[in-house]
């Protein structure tokens, strides 16, 4: 019925948006691996608008995990793969920035800069992880976390 349709609608949303966010961030890794510094703006704040994205199709997940029992199986494993693959990627996007921003003083006012025309409003989440409340785990690989617990 109804009910089906949307949350096959929901899932398919969920999935479009976890496999652009990993597009990106394999994109961004390339980019950061080869110091491709005009690159990295860009992908950063596209990340960050994805992001934002990603993490309200999740939280509307946690909120109602009934969607997940009203689609097909294959959906389900296609979004748990995805999330699994977003993670991992996460990882090694928060680990070559750092690496970046460590050793080049150019690449952290880039990092700050993209971050800062991408935001809106206090409480989100920089592509290290930190949100402006001083927190040190990013909003998408937490929720991303939960969202495997919940599959």
């Amino acid at each position: 019925g109804t009910l089906v349709m949307d949350s096959t609608k929901r899932i398919m949303d969920l999935i479009n948006i976890t496999s652009e966010l990993v597009d990106i961030l394999v994109e961004e890794n390339e980019a950061l691996k080869e110091f491709r510094l005009h690159e990295i703006s860009d992908l950063i704040k596209d990340k960050v608008t994805v992001s934002r994205a990603y993490e309200a199709h999740v939280h509307e997940l946690i909120s109602n995990p009934a969607i997940l029992t009203e689609v097909d199986i294959d959906l389900h494993e296609k979004l748990r793969g995805l999330g699994d693959k977003a993670n991992q990627f996460m990882g090694e996007n928060a680990r070559l920035l750092k690496a970046a921003i460590n050793g080049n003083k150019q690449v952290m006012k880039l990092v700050s800069d993209a971050v800062k025309k991408a935001k809106a409003g206090a409480g989100t989440y920089s592509p290290l992880g930190e949100s402006t409340t001083g927190k040190t785990q990013s909003a998408p690989k937490r929720i991303a976390v939960s969202v495997d617990q919940s599959l």
